[in-house]
Order: C-alpha cells, then sequence, then structure tokens
C-alpha cells in the first residue's frame, strides 16, 4: 500500500552536515587516539554520563561562547579501520530535553594530510524538530547553528588530541 502524500510531507528530511578540523600529529597517532573508545573524549566531558558508553560534553555555537550552549551526552561507537582510515561513529542528544532538540548521528574520520599532520572530519545528520515549523527554523537560523555548534566540537576534539601528544 502507498504512503499517503500528506504522510510523506508530515516526514522530517534529514539534514546533512560536514565540517573537518586539521590536527598538527600524524595520522596513525590520530586514529589510535580516536581507536581508544571513550577516553579521549573524557577530555572534552563535563561529567560522566549514567554509563560508560557516554560522555556530557558542553557544546554551543562557538560565535556566541557560552551564551547558548548545551549539556550534550555524546556516545562513540566501536572504530573500524578501512580503506580510507579510522572511522568512529557517533551520536549526539541533549542531555536534559532530548526532544526539544535534535538527535544528531555522525561519523568521525581521520585522513592523512602529509607526515605529521591529518584531518578529522564530521559528517553526520539530524532531523529538526517540530514537523514543517521545525524545517522552517532550521533553514532561517537553526542549520547555521548546528554548524557553528559542529564547528566547537571539532575544535575541542582537536585540542584533546594534541593536548595528549
Amino acid at each position: 500500500m502507498a504512503t499517503p502524500a500528506s504522510d510523506v510531507e508530515k516526514e522530517t528530511q534529514a539534514v546533512f552536515i560536514r565540517d573537518f578540523v586539521d590536527v598538527a600529529l600524524p595520522e596513525e597517532l590520530v586514529s589510535e587516539r580516536l581507536s581508544e573508545g571513550q577516553s579521549w573524549l573524557a577530555h572534552l566531558a563535563n561529567a560522566a554520563g549514567d554509563d560508560t558508553e557516554s560522555q556530557l560534553v558542553r557544546l554551543g555555537p562557538s560565535s556566541l561562547g557560552h551564551l547558548v550552549a548545551r549539556d550534550v551526552r555524546v556516545r562513540l561507537g566501536r572504530a573500524t579501520c578501512g580503506e580510507a582510515g579510522v572511522v568512529v561513529p557517533l551520536r549526539w542528544e541533549d542531555a536534559r530535553w532530548p526532544g526539544l532538540f535534535p538527535l544528531l548521528d555522525g561519523n568521525l574520520e581521520v585522513a592523512p594530510l602529509g607526515p605529521e599532520h591529518s584531518r578529522v572530519v564530521l559528517s553526520a545528520s539530524y532531523r529538526p524538530p517540530f514537523d514543517a515549523m521545525g524545517r522552517v527554523l532550521d533553514q532561517a537560523i537553526f542549520h547555521r547553528v548546528a554548524e557553528s555548534t559542529i564547528r566547537s566540537f571539532l575544535q575541542k576534539v582537536a585540542g584533546a588530541l594534541q593536548e595528549r601528544a
């Protein structure tokens, strides 16, 4: 049976987002650290989550500092090694009101930029809450907030990785 057009229109389309940060460390070292699981993420965390598989990280648009920052529960999946390098699945959601803010699913990937530098890429998607109104708000402002938040997270990741060097 076909899905009525009205049901299809009600479904919120996924929004894709991608950003990267360059790290002054060899790809092998960055890949090794990201493969360690939650341990490197603990350097970013405000507090441990209620399980050992997540960390609470304070994130917000980098341009607004902590004015609109949120505590986000970040969960990392098992790192896999492929031809393109290490890939770490990642999921984050608002720790306080998960239904009001989008759930983000993505992958952290590492790519070499030469013998002493690498690039950490976050490719992800989210669905804006509140159906049609959420899509409008996302196009007007929230997507830029999401981009800035992703950038802030990646800068923190780079800092944590280099700090451990």
